[in-house]
């Protein structure tokens, strides 16, 4: 409530009874009305408060009041847009459960047509060795691809191991490494590939899950592509 100090006397008010429990520093709904109630109840009955003041003080409690309703309405609506948006975004990213996701990592999924392996050199490298190891770090195989520039190496190993032996289908872990003719590493991003296998939300984000156990942010991914089994 705004009470200018030419239309009340506050030393015809008992203020004690006017305390606020109010630690946001500022006038309330509640304490707006609590306020209004206290000064009805301690005016000086010889000089009753003007109508006019009293219909005025009215008018802007009823327009904090009406502006507090909106307020809650308007969080009503955002919640729901929001809610609605991510519901959206889910089912279109459903779309995506059961095919290969390609993202900034360093493992890959191996199926019955191989396993997928991506990356990209710096410089152009000399020797890129590639060495495929199983979820328990266990080595199995390194391939040496022919790098003759720095766009995005694609390759698919066959998932047998240095032996010949076939692996079982499942998640593998890669790294690669590169050199230049003088022997000097080169810097070497790597990219996963792993089956999507569900979508979920994070704080309101997406998030697909790969491979039963990788959690990839939707703004990580790469592409996604059909899975050929």
């Amino acid at each position: 409530m705004i009470v200018s100090s030419g239309s009340v006397n506050t030393d015809k008010y008992d203020t004690s009874k006017m305390e606020i429990d109010n630690d946001h520093g500022s006038l309330d709904q509640s304490d707006f009305l609590n306020l209004f109630v206290t000064q009805m109840q301690n005016q000086d009955p010889t000089e009753p408060m003007d109508s006019s003041q009293m219909l005025q003080q009215t008018a802007t409690f009823s327009q904090v009041e009406s502006m507090a309703s909106m307020n809650e309405n308007m969080e009503k609506i955002l919640d729901v847009i929001s809610s609605s948006s991510v519901q959206s975004q889910m089912a279109s990213a459903s779309s995506f459960i059961g095919k290969v996701m390609e993202y900034e990592g360093d493992d890959t999924t191996l199926t019955s047509s191989g396993a997928a392996i991506s990356f990209e050199a710096s410089a152009v490298p000399a020797k890129t060795t590639v060495t495929i190891r199983d979820e328990d770090g266990k080595y199995i195989r390194t391939l040496t691809p022919s790098v003759n520039d720095t766009d995005k190496v694609f390759l698919i190993w066959d998932g047998t191991d240095s032996s010949g032996n076939q692996m079982e289908t499942g998640s593998y872990n890669f790294s690669v490494k590169a050199y230049d003719a003088d022997g000097k590493e080169i810097e070497v991003k790597t990219y996963s590939n792993g089956q999507v296998t569900g979508v979920a939300t994070d704080s309101g984000k997406l998030i697909y899950e790969v491979d039963g156990s990788y959690e990839v942010a939707a703004e990580d991914v790469i592409s996604v592509r059909e899975l050929t089994n």
